[in-house]
Order: C-alpha cells, then sequence, then structure tokens
C-alpha cells in the first residue's frame, strides 16, 4: 500500500485513540498534518469526486483552527460511517452538528493552550 494511501479505518484508529487519552492532540495532528500535507490522493471511499476520509483528515490537519477537542470525535466518527452514495446528506449533518459547538467557550478554555493559543484571540 502507498505510504499516501489514507483509509477511513485508519482515521477512526487515530481519532479513537486521541479519545482514549492514548496520543495527545499535537501527536493526532501531527499525523493529520504529515499525512495531508504529503499530498494525499488515494483514499479508500471515493464517492464520485468526494471522499469523507479527505474531508475528515482535511479537518483534522486545521485540528488547531476549528478548536477541535477530543469530546467531538463522536461527531467525526459518526461522519466516517457515511455509506457510499450518501456522501452529500452526511457532509451537511455533520457540519451543522459542527456549527452547533460553543466555540466561544472553547476559545476561553484553549487560550494558554499552545497547540490552539493563535485561533483564541
Amino acid at each position: 500500500m502507498k505510504e499516501n494511501y489514507v483509509t477511513r479505518g485508519e482515521i477512526i484508529r487515530m481519532l479513537q485513540s486521541w479519545q482514549a487519552g492514548e496520543l495527545a492532540t499535537q501527536q493526532l495532528w501531527d499525523w493529520a498534518s504529515h499525512r495531508f500535507q504529503s499530498g494525499a490522493a488515494d483514499y479508500d471511499d471515493w464517492d464520485g469526486d468526494d471522499s469523507v476520509a479527505r474531508e475528515v483528515l482535511a479537518a483534522l490537519d486545521s485540528l488547531d483552527l476549528h478548536l477541535m477537542l477530543a469530546d467531538d470525535v463522536p461527531l467525526y466518527l459518526a461522519f466516517l460511517t457515511t455509506p457510499i452514495g450518501a456522501f452529500e446528506d452526511a457532509r451537511k449533518a455533520w457540519r451543522a452538528a459542527l456549527a452547533g459547538l460553543d466555540y466561544a467557550s472553547r476559545k476561553q478554555q484553549l487560550r494558554n493552550d499552545p497547540v490552539y493559543a493563535l485561533y483564541c484571540d
């Protein structure tokens, strides 16, 4: 398998490890950035021109900007279980769930965390 081939299963395992406290936020972010920035073009779940794995990996690559917390993992796992052919509806639901998070509170909570501080002013 090519190094830049990304699977939903791999992303799920990384998210679950982060949620369980086995990975630090910085470790997850570094992993996602390396995978995404390496130009990963092959995903295991292409649905036409769309890929849930690509969407989630892009979000993880910018988890600092989006103030993503391990508490959010269930939202990402739900999106990662989207069946082929249901991408658009699932992405809308995922984005709506993310939009419902309390980002103002997160900015206060994370302002001194070096991973997130740049986006908490």
